[in-house]
């Protein structure tokens, strides 16, 4: 049996499987099934999401390279298709994880290839440069205007790939997270 992974239509890793002559019976089918298993949907959001109404601050992790999706350009396992809100006045705490082999940063934009924070202290250490793997840092800003932003790794090349999601600070409610393409 020869088996090769790459990258189908959609850009998520699909598994390849030709059947030689020597094949036994039923290896093909059983791999196939263990794969997919292996290839799961990623997590809730809301699992990267704590309030402290009390404290009127929230915190957000962003796990850089969670998983495989868009080739491991990711924060959480989601690539541009997670909506933040937070509300205007809150403390904002971020967790920046990267699980990937290569760097990446997190960093509060207001919009695409911009490289400039958009609070004061929104972004990770030399965010241009990133995290290597492995890496922790954190980071807190407050959110002091109503406004549509990014939360974006800034290592050039991360945002091209889609590296990004939304984060919208309202006027008032509370914070949450809404994956955009959840049916």
């Amino acid at each position: 049996m020869r088996a090769s992974l790459g990258l189908d239509e959609n850009g998520s890793y699909a598994l390849r499987v030709a059947k030689d002559l020597c094949d036994a019976p039923g290896v093909v089918a059983e791999t196939v099934v263990a794969l997919s298993l292996a290839a799961k949907a990623p997590p809730s959001p809301h699992k990267f999401l704590a309030v402290d109404a009390a404290r009127h601050r929230a915190t957000i992790t962003l796990v850089a390279s969670y998983d495989g999706a868009n080739g491991g350009f990711n924060f959480d396992g989601y690539s541009r298709t997670l909506m933040w809100t937070v509300p205007r006045g809150w403390t904002v705490r971020v967790v920046c994880e990267n699980h990937g082999p290569q760097r990446h940063s997190c960093a509060v934009v207001r919009g695409a290839n911009v490289s400039k924070p958009a609070f004061r202290g929104a972004s990770t250490p030399q965010p241009g440069i990133g995290l290597e793997a492995g890496q922790t840092k954190r980071f807190t800003f407050r959110a002091t205007k109503k406004s549509v932003n990014r939360f974006a790794s800034l290592v050039p090349g991360d945002e091209v790939a889609r590296m990004w999601d939304v984060l919208k600070i309202t006027r008032g409610g509370k914070p949450s997270v809404v994956d955009l393409q959840a049916k």
